[in-house]
């Protein structure tokens, strides 16, 4: 099992997409953290933040879409791209049962999606920090939110990277399976919202869903009922959708 997760751990550094996404969510940050040094918001400038606490707190806020847009495009080229040239086929005949050549691909999967998840924040907070000093906030404890924003980042990351695993291993198509993501989580929101106007469980069920403690975790009042419900509700995200791929990787023809 370490073999397999050392080799998928390996080409994950190696892979286009992923240092593509490293690469623009690290320029991206550096213009945003210049942006903010230089524009004066008494000035009639635009932008809000003036330190580096608060740079950490506008860039989570930002980061659901670098989340849900980032992880499916990591997703398509990672993992269902290895439909289209043999790979996965190579590796389930040599020997690993199916169960561990998944998990050991979706573990490092999920790993890259970390990573892809902290970069604009991080590098944010670091290079604000260092222009604009790092401030603290006015009703909570700079270190407090920091770990638990830190946390949480991590922890929805793995829940959305789960998901979108299994619809790369339904799709076995990068371009199916970028495209039906994105397309996914930027419209199911709006779905649940309309259709729990006619059936009202709907809302409760979205209200402990993952796609609402994506929206929540940065707040920075944020109850600490709110951050188990948001904890536990990662964590069995996570679980159920790994569980999910795992099965529908076992009985899935592979050509």
């Amino acid at each position: 099992m370490s073999n397999l997760f050392r080799s998928e751990w390996y080409k994950l550094t190696r892979n286009r997409s992923l240092w593509l996404l490293c690469i623009v969510l690290f320029a991206a940050a550096v213009v945003n953290a210049l942006f903010v040094y230089y524009d004066n918001s008494n000035d009639g400038g635009a932008m809000s933040a003036s330190s580096g606490i608060e740079l950490w707190m506008s860039s989570l806020s930002a980061n659901q879409y670098i989340i849900k847009i980032g992880l499916s495009i990591l997703a398509g080229f990672f993992i269902s791209s290895e439909y289209a040239n043999g790979t996965i086929k190579r590796a389930v005949t040599s020997g690993f049962s199916r169960s561990k050549v998944i998990v050991a691909k979706l573990t490092a999967y999920m790993l890259g999606a970390m990573i892809v998840a902290l970069i604009f924040p991080a590098v944010n907070v670091v290079l604000g920090s260092a222009l604009l000093g790092f401030g603290s906030l006015p009703d909570a404890s700079n270190a407090e939110y920091v770990v638990r924003t830190f946390g949480m980042t991590l922890l929805v990351a793995a829940a959305y990277a789960s998901i979108t695993g299994f619809f790369a291993i339904l799709l076995n198509d990068s371009g199916k399976t970028v495209g039906f993501s994105i397309v996914f989580y930027f419209f199911i929101d709006g779905i649940i919202i309309m259709a729990s106007k006619y059936i009202p469980a709907l809302k409760t069920v979205y209200e402990y869903s993952v796609l609402q403690v994506v929206l929540d975790y940065a707040n920075e009042t944020l109850s600490s009922s709110k951050l188990w419900t948001g904890i536990i509700v990662s964590a069995a995200t996570w679980a159920v959708f790994l569980l999910l791929g795992i099965a529908a990787f076992r009985r899935k023809e592979i050509k």
